[in-house]
């Protein structure tokens, strides 16, 4: 969705109505508690948007596209990437966080946030593609496995974390947790090719 030009009074609203969605909910949220939040008036909404749930969506969609944002990609490999997506927290939910799990519960029935949710997701895998690219050539990625999926699956892991912490469900013992991730990202590899990469170095010691 493409947005106007900026305008103050419409991002302090748009942060207002985030904090407020974060903290109740999609179907939770009153025109009422936006304007208080944002020590806004009611015609400051209603003449930037036509309606509460165009200001939701809007809210959801800044938010979404933020939290879809990976860590910073330089110098960093795909299984950088794996282990940062499952790591484990017990802190609260930041509003972003909420937001981003409210925005795919509230994507099976509005379409403009199920759209801002795609987008964002497609930025993240434009900006994930150099350690794509890296992780086949370096063995990280075995040629046998689909990249797209190993992708769909740091998705998911970050995903469901967010959702069990959102919960309030217990972690397991971090260690195990750790142990189990390296193994996974492990058996992503091109053995092969490390084997290769290994007798290449020590032909070279030798000469």
């Amino acid at each position: 969705m493409e947005l106007p030009e900026e305008d103050p009074l419409r991002s302090q609203l748009l942060e207002a109505a985030a904090r407020v969605f974060a903290r109740q909910g999609y179907s939770g949220t009153k025109i009422q508690d936006i304007v208080r939040e944002a020590g806004l008036s009611t015609g400051a909404v209603y003449g930037r948007f036509k309606s509460k749930d165009e200001l939701l969506r809007e809210a959801v969609i800044s938010r979404s596209g933020h939290t879809a944002q990976p860590v910073d990609v330089a110098g960093r490999r795909v299984a950088d990437i794996i282990r940062y997506g499952a790591a484990l927290s017990d802190e609260p939910l930041a509003d972003d966080e909420a937001v981003r799990l409210e925005a795919f519960v509230t994507a099976r029935r509005e379409p403009d946030v199920a759209a801002a949710v795609a987008d964002a997701q497609a930025v993240w895998r434009s900006r994930i593609q150099p350690l794509v690219d890296a992780a086949i050539a370096d063995g990280t990625v075995a040629p046998g496995i689909d990249p797209e999926a190993v992708l769909y699956l740091v998705r998911t892991l970050h995903l469901g974390l967010l959702l069990q912490r959102g919960a309030g469900m217990p972690t397991p013992d971090e260690a195990a947790w750790r142990d189990l991730i390296t193994r996974i990202v492990a058996s992503f590899g091109d053995t092969t090719n490390k084997n290769s990469k290994t007798k290449n170095s020590k032909t070279r010691e030798t000469t």
